[in-house]
């Protein structure tokens, strides 16, 4: 009974430490969706995609000056872009600014005591009023 009962408090506690435990990193591979071919083993379909994605990582970080300059596909590319970008970052404002009043709500002030009063006040004569009317 006793070897019982001190085996089992030995295993919970080996299992309580185990479960704080640090889990081991493993190196991190690169999936193939990530990796990328090299330039020498690409067919010219590749290559071709690689370049214009390229020339699309520029474009696309270019100012409206730069951008003037560029090519009308490549310029209509970019406007269509920007559009897009301003139009969802202009969402992206309205609905944070919706949530901003959820998360921190308007402080109401405080009011004073002679501010209660005047509004007691109010509601006897409201209800004075309401029952002169009834009469």
């Amino acid at each position: 009974g006793s070897i019982m009962k001190t085996a089992f408090f030995l295993s919970s506690l080996l299992v309580g430490v185990a479960s704080f435990g640090v889990a081991p990193r493993h190196a991190r591979h690169q999936t193939a969706a990530r990796a990328m071919i090299e330039e020498a083993d690409m067919s010219t379909d590749q290559l071709e995609i690689k370049k214009i994605s390229d020339k699309w990582g520029e474009v696309r970080m270019m100012d409206k000056e730069e951008a003037a300059k560029l090519e009308p596909e490549w310029k209509e590319a970019y406007d269509r872009f920007h559009e897009k970008y301003d139009s969802d970052m202009e969402k992206m404002l309205n609905i944070a600014e919706k949530v901003k009043t959820m998360i921190e709500p308007p402080k109401v002030e405080k009011k004073t005591q002679g501010q209660r009063k005047r509004d007691a006040w109010a509601k006897v004569q409201a209800r004075e009023a309401a029952r002169a009317a009834k009469k």
